[in-house]
């Protein structure tokens, strides 16, 4: 049984209805709702319905009502007709006989609209189980969409929401303090990432994942200041979060020091429909992306490019790309599916300068570790240097390049600019 139906001829409806009552049925049921009509819900999903319903009658009767009487059902509709139409105070209607136990009852239990029941006696049908028997296209013609809610009501089709779902707190983390204020944003990347820390393991072991978090700021000025932020996909990782966190940082400016933060998580999704990358083949996502292209391509014309290389030694201004020709475009639409797999070079959109530390290797220095962000990784492995050099007048280039491999497996690619200078390191991208 999932519904509790509780009724008295004699207690006062709407604002007059005892509040007390309730707080006191709170006792005995998880969740109590007070209706129209003065009928009281009770929610028994999960609990034995006969025993709330006879506890529920009991605080009834504590408080006066004496005539209470109680409906047992699977469905809403049918609790009530069985609280308020029959003369037992306890009525059970058993699981799969709801339509059943409502068809003898007249059409006035279920309380329709006045022109709809002027509209109905019209037509000659008087109880539910002669509605209920109707096709809904008849119904739908004749009544409308009233009258169709009203006939699944009849068949005991009633999805009512008698109960709302209680909000779960998501989770959050924050941390405050009195005796200085922070202006580093080094130092606060610090602080967030511990709270980023708490907030993605909770994500994880409710089997979640954030689309947007909140990242408030507490400033000396006794103000605060929020910054939502986004991600394009719903994750829990922890090095997703902060990558986002440092770019917010980048275009946040604040009026004053920060005395505190907090990083609490706004919206989740679950974890049981992961969404699709387009251009992921293990999504076998393709079609939908020729599909696409196909469409931009009718709408938009030439929006389809392709790279054009060039033999310049520098591989940022090494490719171009120009509009694809109609004879290959249907070619540069088709995904390769016989292509065995292969790393592929991610060059970032501008060379990122880092901090190296280096250690002599015959006539050179080789990196062995580096600091990106906040955060040190050790080089495992590092072959070059590959030395390129060129250019005129103020354009001039000259750099070492070192294919790195780092302790988690990741391959990089950095360089320095000049033989000589030992601290210009940069991070060019890096192969996955």
């Amino acid at each position: 049984m999932s519904y509790v139906c509780l009724w008295s001829p004699s207690w006062p409806t709407g604002a007059d209805f005892p509040a007390d009552l309730v707080a006191s049925l709170l006792g005995e049921a998880p969740r109590v709702a007070v209706g129209e009509r003065g009928l009281v819900w009770g929610d028994a999903r999960g609990l034995h319905g006969g025993q709330l319903a006879e506890a529920m009658l009991r605080v009834a009767s504590d408080y006066g009502f004496d005539d209470a009487h109680a409906g047992v059902a699977a469905t809403p509709v049918a609790a009530e007709v069985a609280a308020t139409q029959s003369e037992t105070p306890l009525v059970f209607v058993k699981p799969g006989q709801d339509r059943a136990f409502i068809a003898p009852h007249t059409l006035a239990v279920l309380s329709p609209p006045e022109h709809l029941a002027a509209l109905i006696h019209g037509l000659g049908i008087e109880t539910c189980g002669a509605l209920s028997d109707l096709d809904a296209e008849a119904i739908e013609i004749r009544l409308g969409i009233d009258g169709v809610r009203l006939w699944q009501r009849a068949r005991a089709e009633d999805e009512r929401w008698l109960f709302r779902v209680p909000l779960r707190a998501l989770p959050s983390g924050s941390v405050e303090w009195v005796e200085y204020g922070l202006k580093d944003p080094e130092r606060l990347l610090f602080v967030i990432n511990s709270l980023a820390s708490t907030v993605c393991a909770s994500l994880v072991a409710r089997g979640e994942r954030a689309r947007e978090m909140a990242l408030v700021f507490a400033l000396g000025n006794r103000t605060q200041r929020t910054h939502t932020i986004r991600s394009s996909r719903p994750s829990s990782e922890q090095k997703r979060w902060m990558r986002l966190v440092r770019e917010a940082l980048d275009t946040i400016t604040l009026p004053d020091a920060v005395m505190g933060v907090t990083l609490r998580v706004e919206s989740v999704t679950g974890n049981d429909g992961a969404q699709g990358d387009l251009f992921d083949r293990g999504f076998a996502s393709a079609p939908m992306v020729e599909d696409a292209i196909i469409q931009l391509t009718d709408d938009q014309g030439d929006v389809v490019v392709e790279p054009v290389n060039s033999l310049h030694p520098l591989v940022e201004e090494r490719t171009r790309w120009v509009a694809s020709k109609a004879a290959e475009r249907e070619k540069t639409l088709r995904f390769a599916q016989s292509d065995k797999a292969a790393l592929t070079l991610q060059l970032l959109p501008s060379p990122k300068v880092v901090t190296v530390s280096t250690e002599p290797r015959r006539d050179h220095d080789v990196p062995v570790r580096y600091l990106d962000g906040n955060e040190w990784h050790d080089i495992v492995e590092a072959a070059g240097p590959d030395r390129v050099s060129g250019g005129k007048w103020q354009s001039q280039y000259e750099r070492e390049y070192f294919r790195c491999v780092r302790e988690d497996g990741m391959m990089m690619w950095l360089f320095r600019e000049g033989q000589q200078q030992t601290t210009d390191w940069f991070l060019h991208g890096w192969w996955d």
